[in-house]
């Protein structure tokens, strides 16, 4: 099978307007619900599945926790920014289990990014091709794990939304004052992004680069650079400020720095290996989009307003620092990639939009021919069904989980210990906790062995010789980079104090429910 691209890809700049055309170029409220029904048709199949990722099964215990008065980083400790467990907080208040809950909260956040990528590209491409963008971010948000509550699934759509406003903003015509107010607002969404995952910060410095960049040049401009950069910069930086300058009123400065800033440099690295095996996977479920990025940026665009090539122009510009904050940032984990397909959607609209534009696929001798659009549809449906049903596979099922909760609220009589397994387990069955450090990986995880603040040996000798949990949950195996000395001592702990009451496979491995059964000190 190969490749080929006719000459129309690379010179139609408008296509011809069809029926279909005439109904998506109706007002934005039509890509609004496109967006919103292609986001509930392809995520509401996992409502209710309590372990699609294990990342949001622990905001899902903070946020809880929180709402019972625990402190993030003090009370348990984790790096992530507070602004993602005060979100986990705000969707658990709202009632129910939370499980389901969260997940529509992400779905709505889901379909508002892909709203808003529709919006964007309707700046350079026709309406067609903007819905078919944020319909193909929703599906990509499924090949890179993000069909759950992953935290781009949340902050994309303030990204999107800052992105937006500056194009609004940096628009040729567009007066100096309302340059500033919409640099301001954009520079607070990408802040309050940041209080998500501060990995968004390579995207929020682009955006402040591309404000300067379009602010003007003239002798006033000059003059009034500093102060205008200052504002941006402050509004970027104001919640971290904020919730930074609550936990040193409070006495948790260190605690807080610690946490937010220091604790990433202290993770031991991955083998070249795994991280080229894990980036190669990236860039060949990303393929079909990077195609159609490639192509958008040789690709000589004819008849366009100004309005419309400064705002492709800014979109690739965005993809190229979406793409360097990846690589940068250097563990390559499939969601790491989410931030980039907002960018990297928009760039391919104008393709998508184009009828003509396409490529032909020769199978078997034979030419076949296909837009760009339908391109796309096929090899979105591949990576969706080679991915997922391998992550079902290898995570199982929610009844199973749930099977395992039922099974540790009938043995349990004090607090519990997942040392390996599920965090939900926590908030299924509403122990209490043993440690600060809850989220498995922490106790079990030879790479977080000296990341977390605090010597994590000593930390699992004193849990199991002090705190004594009445419920122990590990696994019939480890994973690859098990903590040695961790592991260790919990075997020994369980051959004399405890005893296997429960067991109970779950996706690849099988979950391990340990009793206390003697009082020893």
């Amino acid at each position: 099978m190969s490749f080929s691209f006719p000459a129309q890809t690379w010179a139609r700049s408008q296509p011809t307007v069809g029926s279909w055309h005439r109904l998506l170029a109706r007002p934005l409220m039509v890509q609004f619900v496109i967006a919103m029904t292609c986001a509930f048709a392809l995520r509401a199949w996992q409502f209710g599945n309590p372990i699609i990722q294990i990342d949001e099964q622990f905001y899902l215990v903070v946020g809880e926790r929180m709402l019972q008065g625990a402190v993030p980083f003090v009370d348990i400790w984790d790096r992530k920014p507070v602004g993602t467990f005060l979100l986990y907080a705000a969707i658990r208040s709202l009632g129910g289990e939370g499980i389901v809950q969260y997940q529509i909260a992400a779905t709505l956040f889901a379909g508002t990014t892909a709203f808003l990528i529709a919006a964007m590209a309707l700046r350079f491409a026709n309406a067609r091709g903007a819905a078919l963008a944020g319909c193909a971010y929703l599906a990509w948000l499924l090949v890179f794990d993000g069909s759950g509550g992953q935290t781009p699934v949340f902050y994309n759509a303030f990204i999107a939304g800052a992105a937006l406003l500056i194009l609004q903003g940096t628009s040729p015509g567009v007066d100096r004052r309302r340059m500033v107010l919409l640099g301001a607002a954009a520079m607070l969404l990408a802040g309050f992004a940041l209080q998500i995952k501060y990995s968004s910060v390579f995207e929020a410095m682009f955006f402040g680069c591309a404000l300067l960049w379009r602010w003007p040049r003239d002798a006033a401009g000059v003059r009034t650079l500093p102060l205008v950069a200052f504002l941006w910069a402050g509004c970027a930086l104001l919640p971290t400020l904020a919730v930074w300058g609550w936990y040193a009123a409070h006495g948790f400065n260190q605690a807080f720095v610690y946490a937010n800033f220091l604790s990433i440099f202290d993770r031991a690295g991955w083998p070249l290996g795994t991280l080229a095996a894990r980036l190669g996977k990236i860039v060949g479920l990303a393929f079909p989009l990077l195609l159609c990025a490639w192509l958008e940026s040789v690709t000589r665009r004819g008849g366009e307003t100004e309005d419309a090539r400064l705002a492709r122009q800014f979109a690739l510009a965005w993809l190229s620092a979406a793409i360097g904050g990846v690589l940068l940032f250097g563990t390559y984990f499939d969601h790491y990639f989410l931030p980039v397909l907002v960018p990297l959607c928009l760039v391919a609209a104008k393709l998508l939009g184009d009828r003509a534009a396409g490529v032909t696929m020769v199978v078997g001798g034979r030419h076949r021919a296909m837009s760009f659009a339908v391109f796309l549809t096929v090899t979105a449906a591949i990576c969706v069904a080679l991915v997922v049903p391998k992550q079902l596979k290898n995570r199982g099922a929610g009844a199973d989980v749930h099977a395992v909760a039922d099974a540790i609220n009938r043995y349990r009589t004090g607090c519990m210990l997942v040392f390996d397994g599920e965090p939900i387990l926590y908030h299924l069955t509403n122990a209490c906790l043993v440690t600060t450090r809850i989220f498995p990986n922490h106790l079990n995880d030879a790479t977080e062995a000296h990341a977390s603040g605090i010597d994590i040996t000593a930390e699992m000798a004193r849990v199991l010789e002090v705190e004594r949990p009445d419920i122990i949950v590990s696994a019939d195996r480890y994973d690859p980079h098990p903590n040695v000395a961790t592991a260790q001592l919990l075997r020994a702990a369980l051959r004399t104090d405890y005893r296997l009451v429960y067991r109970r496979k779950i996706g690849s491995r099988a979950r391990l429910v340990y009793k206390r059964v003697r009082d020893a000190r």
